[in-house]
């Protein structure tokens, strides 16, 4: 669930470093120096390679995470005196969880949709295999995108990453213990139900279901003369259109995927040099 996070502090390292330079301690982590070069003053890292040496996988419970913040404790502690997790004050942390679903499709139904506390639209990956939602200088951003394609394996995972930094990550957690694998959770599950449902098109409903059969340069030419329709009729036409356009078996929903006590079975992705493909401890059947 946890994946990238960045902490900050003011701790003495046990020997000089270059000051305001990235140095990796370990793999999956790194750090930087004060201005003076002899004190901690931030550090990065990806708990997935932490613990499991890549992150296709993710932390799937709290017994994971504790093991992945202690582990990066030690690797910190190799390089100055940093105090335990419970003092830590994390500036960003990434909330990833990976789905058993076909990316490609989700992904462009996604597309024309707003995520709430975002007011830009979603901008789409080359190909379309992503998609992703950047809040005000970037300190909320919400992504969907094929994992099992970026690390080059033959199946689908689609994997949903929120990331919070700053006010809009104290503002998010509301409260909630940063350590706490369910809190997270709930934090993760409260953002990703608010983003609408997909509703399976009906057929012959109208002409944007028509129009979502096309390519996605006709359906592009086509929205782009209606834009000068009210704000909220043009994204309605665009809604249907690509939700047309992904041709998805049956309705979505993010409220219906993610349980409300606790996450879904979790997915892993094992890079090729390891088991040579993608592969899931559970989840939903892909659509």
């Amino acid at each position: 669930m946890l994946d990238t996070m960045t902490i900050r502090g003011a701790w003495p390292l046990r020997q000089t470093l270059p000051a305001r330079q990235k140095v990796s301690p370990a793999p999956g982590v790194r750090i930087w120096a004060d201005v003076t070069g002899r004190g901690l003053e931030r550090a990065e890292c990806s708990l997935a390679r932490v613990l499991f040496g890549h992150n296709g996988k993710v932390l799937a419970d709290q017994a994971q995470l504790d093991a992945a913040l202690a582990k990066l404790n030690d690797v910190l502690n190799s390089v100055a005196e940093v105090p335990s997790e419970a003092e830590w004050t994390p500036w960003r942390l990434d909330l990833v969880w990976n789905f058993n679903l076909q990316a490609r499709p989700l992904v462009l139904a996604h597309a024309a949709l707003r995520v709430p506390g975002i007011q830009s639209e979603g901008t789409i990956f080359p190909g379309g295999y992503g998609v992703s939602w950047r809040g005000a200088k970037s300190g909320f951003i919400v992504t969907l995108y094929d994992k099992a394609r970026k690390m080059h394996l033959p199946s689908s995972v689609l994997r949903a990453e929120i990331s919070m930094r700053g006010q809009q990550l104290a503002r998010r957690l509301a409260g909630r213990d940063w350590r706490d694998f369910l809190a997270l959770y709930l934090t993760y599950r409260g953002i990703m139900a608010g983003i609408p449902s997909i509703q399976k098109p009906t057929e012959a409903a109208g002409w944007p279901e028509a129009v979502g059969q096309e390519s996605s340069e006709i359906r592009r030419r086509i929205l782009a003369r209606l834009a000068h329709k009210p704000t909220g009729t043009f994204r309605r036409y665009r809604r249907r259109t690509e939700a047309a356009a992904a041709q998805l078996p049956e309705s979505f929903s993010w409220a219906n995927i993610l349980p409300v006590n606790g996450p879904p079975l979790a997915v892993h992705c094992e890079p090729r040099n390891r088991n040579n493909s993608a592969t899931q401890s559970g989840g939903s059947p892909k659509s």
